[in-house]
């Protein structure tokens, strides 16, 4: 019997299928294997960490760096291009539980026991501590002025970071104007010696039904006030906003309530900046085997989606299209502005990645099962079942897969040597930073060319008998038999 089982495990390996049917027991995916499906293996890296007690606990992707959190309290910081560490730091106490971490702009936050800590994302220099009054019920979000934190009580609160100087800003105030070479050393400098005020200020507090268990999202942030959306396990989705010109109070905007729990972390599609009536939308997935959409600008419910199937899994926003993955197994892609069904397909339990003509999605098995953009259909299956970390990416088309004892891998498809950023269409253009750091970044920046000067327009030559045009006096328009007058904008509830 020994010797039939070792007869069929070489024929095994030997078929053209072992590679589909077996994972790889290192847990890296080989080169030819990455070929046989498409891919390549862009890099690979090892985390240092001891094997007998610590485990890789979460994987958070922001504009290009990976931040890998232990359960023992470190976070690693890695380049997600090339794979190379840019700092490795213990944020807490390694015998205190950490949660999720959020990272924003210039700062990464962390929930270590009941400690709250902010972080200088580029280096991982500690700027702000402060106990939580409290048990926090799940990881924290980050704002350019806030860090908000969802508790077991169902309150959320709000610290106030107060940053204490910005030498971009000081530079902008000079007579001359600064060179590309002046703004990316300032920014540089900048962001290695970020500083936040260490005032002991009480925290804004909204109240809400429930347990708040789910992270938060940020969802708006503009000059005048700034969105949050959080969910309870009593089923409401939760909007509430600070006015930036009253910032003494975090106040609910509105919120939506579903017949089930909600355990998934609300997700967002931007408004369209070509469209300047257009809202940006929020989903909600709910356990009651519904997928929400409510217009951001004032919560009315533009459109619900029934599964059939309880909802864990946020809905992952890709574009205009929606991926909604079911509990039982099963991926239903939508149309995100309207809510029609584009395609379903079965056995799905999670949405991985996207590139123009794939969806990457794992299955029962763990299995990265690859999918077509357009129909759904199953093209190919990579065996990953070695790999239980495979992070959920709607920024980028790259496979990052890890294990618990820290091997981490990039994968991406044969011909896509840059990274694809969906949802570029939508997000605004920053307006703090000059267009050389957004595109180059900090380390690379090529001087801007000097516009050409404008031609000067020749007079318009008058012809015989021609009347000289009258002033303008801004009188009002002359309103057209049958023309409608503008509809005056009702506040919002």
């Amino acid at each position: 019997m020994r010797q039939l089982l070792l007869v069929a495990a070489l024929l095994a390996a030997a078929s053209p299928w072992g590679g589909l049917l077996a994972a790889p027991r290192s847990g890296l995916v080989p080169e030819a294997t990455a070929a046989r499906h498409g891919l390549t293996r862009a890099w690979f890296t090892q985390i240092q960490l001891d094997p007998s007690r610590t485990r890789v606990q979460d994987v958070v992707l922001h504009e290009g760096t990976l931040y890998v959190q232990t359960n023992r309290a470190m976070v690693h910081a890695i380049d997600a291009e090339t794979g190379k560490t840019i700092w490795a730091k213990e944020v807490g106490r390694p015998n205190h539980p950490s949660l999720t971490p959020s990272v924003g702009d210039d700062l990464l936050g962390v929930i270590n026991g009941s400690r709250l800590y902010v972080c200088n994302r580029y280096n991982g220099d500690l700027l702000f501590e402060i106990r939580v009054d409290g048990v926090p019920g799940a990881g924290v979000c980050l704002s350019k002025r806030r860090v908000y934190v969802p508790m077991v009580s169902g309150m959320l609160l709000a610290y106030r970071l107060e940053p204490l100087a910005d030498p971009l800003k000081e530079l902008g105030k000079t007579e001359k104007k600064p060179t590309p070479q002046q703004i990316v050393a300032t920014e540089k400098d900048r962001r290695d010696n970020l500083r936040l005020g260490q005032e002991s200020v009480p925290p804004l507090k909204c109240y809400s039904l429930g347990r708040a268990l789910v992270q938060p999202l940020v969802t708006r942030e503009t000059e005048t006030d700034e969105y949050v959306a959080w969910a309870t396990d009593q089923g409401y989705l939760y909007v509430g906003f600070v006015d930036l010109q009253e910032e003494n109070r975090l106040a609910i905007k509105y919120r939506l309530q579903t017949a089930a729990g909600i355990v998934a972390r609300p997700t967002y599609l931007p408004p369209n900046p070509n469209d300047p009536a257009d809202s940006g939308i929020i989903f909600a997935a709910s356990r009651d085997g519904y997928i929400n959409a409510v217009r951001e600008r004032d919560g009315k419910l533009l459109w619900r989606f029934p599964t059939g199937e309880p909802l864990i899994e946020p809905a992952e926003v890709i574009d205009e299209r929606t991926y909604v993955t079911t509990q039982p197994g099963g991926m239903y892609c939508l149309d995100a502005t309207t809510g029609s069904q584009v395609w379903w397909t079965p056995q799905i339990r999670q949405f991985v990645a996207a590139s123009r003509q794939r969806i990457y999605a794992t299955d029962l098995l763990g299995r990265i099962l690859i999918l077509s953009v357009e129909t759904g259909a199953r093209l190919d299956t990579l065996a990953a079942e070695s790999l239980p970390i495979k992070l959920v990416n709607s920024q980028t088309d790259r496979l990052y897969l890890a294990t618990e004892t820290g091997l981490i891998q990039c994968l991406h498809e044969l011909e896509l040597s840059q990274p694809i950023r969906h949802g570029e269409a939508r997000k605004k253009k920053a307006e703090e930073k000059p267009p050389e750091i957004q595109q180059k970044g900090i380390d690379e920046v090529k001087p801007a060319k000097k516009p050409a000067a404008p031609k000067k327009a020749a007079p318009k030559k008058k012809e015989p008998g021609e009347e000289p045009a009258a002033p303008k006096k801004g009188a009002p328009k002359k309103k057209e038999p049958g023309e409608e007058s503008p509809a005056k904008e009702k506040p919002f509830n």
